[in-house]
């Protein structure tokens, strides 16, 4: 399942200080570069909850 967004902060999340989630100004500007709906937009599909789950390939011995 693709997630975009975190639904909920997580416990490890809540118990950290608040100047450790403050990402570099460097790493902010991917954050919003990857915020919009755009990237994603391509992968969509791959990860479609309705779509159910696919087999995938898998090499055998034998």
């Amino acid at each position: 399942m693709l997630r975009t967004r975190a639904e909920q902060v997580s416990w490890w999340e809540s118990v950290l200080p608040a100047e450790v989630l403050r990402l570099p100004e460097e790493l902010a500007r991917v954050d919003t570069l990857l915020d919009d709906r755009v990237f994603f937009t391509p992968f969509v599909p791959f990860f479609d909850p309705r779509a159910g789950r696919r087999r995938r390939w898998r090499p055998t011995c034998g």
